[in-house]
């Protein structure tokens, strides 16, 4: 009886996940474009120059704040219109003294004596910031010359509350994590693309943005700020869109273990910021946010949990040819992964990277909604460069 119940469900075990993993992956994005193409607004871009306020978040980053000052102030804008804050979060290196240095050219410290995390620098970097457009930087991406400018002309149209630049990442050493990264954030753009035109950008880049200081919301110390943030703007009725031609470069991480930690900590943070504001998914109050949040996020976050349903389901049900051909299908991308993960440093290894990245990523965020599900939260940050630690 308990065998015949279990064959009863099992296929629709199966094709419960493999629809969500479809529809995550092919289904959401198509009809994000076609919606986009019929209801897609058109925003006004002028170049203005409103004086702007800029914030750097920094951790013991002696060994690149110099050269992301030096970039801020090369930037293609009035220099007396910029105001330019460095928030060092607890830094026991020489970050303090290297920004001091840059005193005489109008570069603020704000230095906290305790590492607390980015999202709380930010909230108190931006309370002390004196005009109404703030920009959010990392001390590690360095912009190109006209990026300030190109973001700003965003806000020449009142509906927009923030804006989204693009990261770039360079690739000093190629292997299979920075080819995989490559593939990612390609397919990101498109929907990037898709969402801005909507005027709902589900998230921006942390190492570039900017919002309106009237729109931000200060934050828990445990909650992700370029997530939650755009969000919340969003939900006050205002527009964040993206901003493809503001340009910042940063080096793609090359660590298998640093990647898998980040996209392990930057779900269990979305979990938690979006369990603070529950009405974000209310279908009543902003029917498409809610829908991209789903549908962008949260389901996305769960694919690894569909793989390992339809894995698991299809392994029962082998005496049919069609879970036999399933079975083997995903099997052979789970050691495609593995593979790929061992010669990931060879030429040939390229070819493995998006079975290699679908499992690392998915994998990671199966442990993020464990760990936010455990009651786990994520505070305190170090650049991944020099912590090896989302």
């Amino acid at each position: 009886m308990n065998m015949t119940m279990h064959a009863r469900y099992l296929p629709a075990i199966f094709w419960t996940c493999f629809l969500l993993t479809g529809y995550v992956y092919f289904i959401y994005p198509v009809l994000l474009t076609r919606l986009a193409r019929f209801i897609g607004r058109h925003y006004i871009r002028n170049e203005i120059i409103p004086p702007v306020s800029i914030i750097i978040s920094a951790y013991n980053e002696e060994h690149t704040i110099a050269e992301k000052i030096e970039n801020t102030l090369s930037l293609d804008y009035p220099r007396e219109l910029v105001e330019i804050i460095v928030g060092s979060d607890g830094s026991t290196d020489r970050t303090n003294e290297i920004v001091r240095s840059y005193a005489d050219r109008g570069v603020r410290l704000l230095a906290f004596p305790e590492n607390r995390g980015k999202t709380m620098v930010q909230n108190d970097c931006v309370s002390q910031a004196s005009h109404e457009i703030v920009v959010f930087m990392d001390a590690a991406s360095m912009c190109e010359k006209c990026s300030l400018k190109k973001l700003v002309a965003n806000f020449a149209d009142s509906r927009v509350g923030a804006v989204a630049g693009r990261v770039v990442f360079t690739r000093e050493n190629r292997n299979l994590t920075t080819e995989s990264q490559g593939v990612y954030w390609k397919y990101e753009q498109i929907l990037k693309q898709a969402e801005s035109s909507l005027g709902s950008l589900v998230g921006v880049d942390g190492p570039l943005y900017a919002i309106r200081k009237s729109l931000y919301t200060p934050l828990d110390q445990d909650m992700m700020s370029d997530f939650i943030s755009p969000l919340l703007v969003i939900g006050s009725g205002s527009s964040v869109v993206y901003e493809p031609e503001a340009v910042t470069y940063e080096e793609a991480t090359t660590s298998t273990t640093d990647e898998f930690n980040t996209r392990r900590r930057i779900v269990t943070r979305g979990f938690t910021g979006i369990s603070r504001h529950p009405k974000l998914l209310n279908p009543a109050g902003n029917p498409l946010l809610a829908w991209q949040i789903l549908s962008h996020k949260i389901l996305r976050w769960l694919v690894g949990f569909y793989y390992v349903g339809m894995l698991i389901s299809s392994l029962f049900l082998m005496g049919r040819r069609f879970y036999l051909l399933a079975f083997s299908g995903l099997a052979a991308v789970l050691g495609m992964s593995i593979y790929g993960m061992k010669s990931r440093s060879s030429p040939g290894g390229r070819w493995y990277a998006i079975p290699y990245y679908f499992i690392l990523v998915n994998l990671a965020a199966m442990f993020g909604v464990i760990d936010y599900l455990r009651g786990k939260r994520v505070i305190s940050w170090k650049p991944v460069r020099q912590a090896r630690e989302a």
